[in-house]
């Protein structure tokens, strides 16, 4: 049986105005530098760091596509004599 985890309205609208945020000013990194040390447990700051997570690894999965499309597309290394030289007549 799941245990549902009920949140205060107040941190989830804080939490969603926080990644709102983020997400209009296509946040990559935090803001302030050691933000984590200065108010770790603000819901707006959590909303924000959790965009910034979320986009970091859309490009991390972005970057792995493109790196596999990229081997598959390239040629393959041939062996013999006419390597590379098309047909011979």
């Amino acid at each position: 049986m799941e245990e549902e985890i009920k949140v205060d309205e107040k941190f989830k609208s804080a939490f969603n105005l926080g990644y709102s945020l983020a997400e209009e000013l296509n946040l990559k990194t935090p803001i302030l530098e050691n933000q984590e040390k200065i108010i770790p447990s603000n819901p707006m700051h959590l909303g924000m760091q959790q965009y910034i997570d979320e986009a970091k690894h859309f490009i991390k999965q972005q970057q792995n596509k493109s790196a596999e499309r990229d081997i598959n597309k390239s040629p393959k290394k041939k062996s013999g004599k006419n390597r590379g030289r098309g047909l011979s007549f």
